[in-house]
C-alpha cells in the first residue's frame, strides 16, 4: 500500500486545524485569567467553536494517517508491530482529546453566559475543570509516549530517515517529561512530530 494517502493526512490534518483559528480576536484566550477567559469566549462564540472543531479535525486526520502508514509500511514484523501499536494508542489518545473537546465547546460558553449573568458556577465549574483536567493528562501522556513508540519504530524499522524519526521520538519523550513535571502542555506541540514525518514521507527523505 502506497504511504502518499497516510502522508497526506498526516500533513492536511494540522493545516485544516489551524483554519480554526480564523478568529485572531480569541488567540490570547488561554493566556487570560478565569473572568476573562470566559468573557472573551463568550464575546467569539463561534470563533470557539471553530476552534474545538479544528483540533477535532487535526486529531481525527492525524490518527487516520497514522493507522494508514503502520498498514502500508514494508518494515520487519517487531517494528512494524510497534508502530501499528503506536498509532492505535495515538488513536486512543485522540479519542480523549476529542472528548474533552466536545465538552468544552458546549460547556464554556455555557459558564461564560453564567458568568455575565452573575449566576452561580460552582462547584460545577470545579468539578467539571477536574474532569476535563483528567481527560486532557490521560490525553497527552497517552499521545506523547505514542509518539516516543512511532519515532522508535520508524528509525528502527525505516520510513523516513533515521535522524528524523529520532527527532520524533525525542519530542515525544520531551513533552511526556514535560507534562509530568508541569501536568499541562500546550495542545498543538503534539502535532508537530506527526506533521514532520507526512512533510518527510511527501519529500521522499526515507
Amino acid at each position: 500500500m502506497d504511504t502518499t494517502v497516510a502522508a497526506a493526512l498526516l500533513v492536511v490534518g494540522p493545516l485544516l486545524g489551524v483554519l480554526g483559528f480564523y478568529d485572531a480576536g480569541l488567540w490570547r484566550v488561554w493566556m487570560l485569567p478565569r473572568d476573562e477567559h470566559l468573557a472573551l469566549v463568550d464575546a467569539h462564540r463561534r470563533g470557539w467553536t471553530m476552534v474545538n472543531v479544528g483540533f477535532t479535525v487535526a486529531t481525527v486526520l492525524t490518527a487516520a494517517g497514522l493507522l494508514l502508514l503502520a498498514a502500508s509500511t514494508l518494515a520487519e514484523d517487531v517494528p512494524r508491530a510497534v508502530l501499528a501499536a503506536a498509532a492505535v494508542a495515538y488513536t486512543i489518545g485522540g479519542v480523549l482529546w476529542c472528548v474533552v473537546l466536545g465538552i468544552r465547546a458546549r460547556t464554556t460558553p455555557a459558564l461564560a453566559s453564567m458568568a455575565a449573568t452573575g449566576t452561580p458556577t460552582e462547584p460545577a465549574e470545579t468539578l467539571l475543570g477536574a474532569a476535563l483536567g483528567g481527560l486532557f493528562a490521560g490525553y497527552a501522556l497517552v499521545t506523547s509516549l505514542a509518539l516516543v513508540a512511532i519515532g522508535v519504530a520508524l528509525a528502527i524499522g525505516g520510513g523516513v530517515a533515521a535522524p528524523l524519526a529520532w527527532l520524533v521520538a525525542l519530542a515525544g519523550a520531551l513533552v511526556t517529561a514535560w507534562c509530568l513535571a508541569a501536568g499541562d502542555i500546550i495542545p498543538a506541540v503534539l502535532y508537530v512530530p506527526t506533521l514532520l514525518v507526512g512533510l518527510a514521507l511527501l519529500a521522499g527523505w526515507t
